[in-house]
């Protein structure tokens, strides 16, 4: 069901009483489907290699896993097969309102409030490999060596087909700052809205929505500000931290 609200209190009234585990998305533009940016047309025919390569570097570099790897990547803005959520409605709802170039001030912006339980029961329900990866690392990083070597991405006969949730590894500030997790692409490279209707899943059944009215978009924003939850907390403005380390050592 799509809603829509106009300021912060309707926003959150929404989401109160609700069991589950829920997770959550927030996009400036209501129209955007669910895709990683390495899937998207501009894309998809150079990200997988840009990604091999930064991963390759940063683990020679620092020793990292693939997964921290692909994180970094992804909040670095090198496009990767991941879409980042967050345990937490208010940085999603930041997001469907903050658009720092103001491409979308034009338009609603969205949160999507998915049902991490209910997704996970799904795909045990259909018996698809992606069920064991969430709950078993050993798996998931036996896909991503897969993945990040270049091989193809099966284990025994079956390829991880469905999307999955993979918690970020909490390394750097960013990632917990934003409560941080990550919607996982394996081998299907449409849209989550697409491989849903594919597998003959509702998306009802797992995924609302509430439209943020693109009029209430700066309101919110102070509002969210007010809880410490803006520009300079969520990405750790080290820039800003800098000045104020030079400030107080030189007067300057």
């Amino acid at each position: 069901m799509i809603q829509k609200v106009s300021n912060y209190n309707e926003y959150k009234n929404m989401l109160n009483g609700r069991g589950d585990t829920f997770v959550f998305r927030g996009q400036a533009y209501s129209d955007y489907v669910l895709i990683p940016s390495g899937l998207r047309e501009n894309h998809i025919l150079k990200a997988d290699g840009q990604m091999f390569r930064f991963v390759d570097e940063m683990k020679q570099i620092f020793g990292f896993d693939e997964l921290t790897c692909i994180e970094l990547a992804q909040h670095f803005a090198l496009p990767t097969r991941m879409l980042d959520f967050s345990y937490s409605f208010d940085v999603a709802l930041f997001f469907a309102c903050y658009d720092k170039k103001e491409r979308h001030k034009e338009h609603d912006g969205k949160v999507f409030i998915f049902n991490k339980t209910r997704y996970e029961e799904i795909l045990k329900e259909k018996n698809k490999l992606s069920s064991q990866v969430v709950r078993n690392n050993k798996l998931l990083y036996e896909w991503l060596q897969k993945y990040i070597d270049k091989e193809k991405t099966m284990i025994g006969n079956e390829g991880i087909d469905m999307p999955i949730f993979v918690d970020a590894t909490q390394q750097f500030d960013r990632l917990y700052m934003q409560k941080g997790l990550f919607l996982l692409w394996g081998q299907d490279e449409m849209c989550l809205e697409e491989i849903l209707k594919k597998e003959g899943i509702e998306m009802s059944e797992i995924i609302d929505t509430i439209v943020i009215s693109k009029e209430a978009k700066p309101k919110i924003l102070e509002e969210l500000s007010r809880k410490n939850i803006n520009e300079d907390t969520l990405y750790m403005n080290v820039s800003k931290i800098k000045d104020l380390v030079n400030e107080i050592k030189y007067g300057s």
